[in-house]
C-alpha cells in the first residue's frame, strides 16, 4: 500500500533541483526524493551545509540500506508529503512545494510541524531532523567545529591479553574442546 501511495505522491512532486545528483548511484532514493531531502537538510542545517558534508545524499542513501523496507517507505512518503503544496497550505498557509520555498519559509514549516498537536507531524519533524543532523555530524569535516577529535585508537588493556582458559569441570559429561 505504501508503494502505491508513494508512486501517486511521486507523480505530483516536482522538487526544485539546486544540486547535481547522480541518480545512477542511488539505491533507495530517487532523484525527486533526493532533492526534497536536500531541501529538508538545508532547512535543518542551514545554507552551504554540503561544504562540510559533501556526500550527504549518498550517505543517507547508504544508511537506508540498513533500515527495514517499511522505514524506507515511510521516509520516502514523509518527503513526498512535505513536498506537497496542499500539505504546506494546511500546515503553514503557503501553497508552494517545500523545496520551492525560501530557507526561512521551510524552517517555519518545520517549526509548525514540530509544534503540531498531531503525533504524525511531530514524528515527521523528528525524522527529518534526526536524519539530517546525524548524517551531517558523521562527516569528519564537521568534527573540528564541535571539538571532536575522532575515535580513540587506544584500546583498554583487557583487550590486549588473551582470554583466560575455560576451566574444565570434572562433573560435566560433555567433552572438552581444544
Amino acid at each position: 500500500m505504501a508503494q502505491v501511495l508513494n508512486s501517486v505522491l511521486g507523480i505530483f512532486a516536482h522538487p526544485k533541483k539546486v544540486i547535481t545528483i547522480d541518480e545512477s548511484k542511488l539505491e533507495n532514493l530517487d532523484g525527486k526524493t533526493a532533492h526534497i531531502l536536500f531541501a529538508v537538510a538545508e532547512a535543518v542545517l542551514g545554507e552551504n551545509f554540503l561544504a562540510k558534508a559533501p556526500d550527504f545524499i549518498a550517505v543517507i542513501d547508504d544508511y537506508l540500506n540498513f533500515q527495514r523496507r517499511s522505514q524506507r517507505e515511510a521516509l520516502t512518503q514523509a518527503l513526498l508529503v512535505a513536498e506537497s503544496p496542499a500539505f504546506n497550505l494546511l500546515v503553514a498557509g503557503k501553497l508552494r512545494a517545500f523545496s520551492h520555498m525560501s530557507i526561512k519559509d521551510r524552517q517555519n514549516v518545520l517549526d509548525k510541524i514540530r509544534n503540531s498537536d498531531r503525533q504524525l507531524r511531530r514524528n515527521i519533524y523528528a525524522a527529518f531532523v534526526n536524519v539530517s543532523a546525524s548524517t551531517y555530524y558523521a562527516s569528519p569535516k564537521v568534527w573540528p567545529d564541535i571539538q571532536y577529535q575522532g575515535v580513540s585508537v587506544d584500546h583498554p588493556e583487557i583487550l590486549n591479553v588473551p582470554p583466560p582458559p575455560v576451566p574444565w569441570r570434572p562433573n560435566d559429561p560433555r567433552p572438552v574442546e581444544k
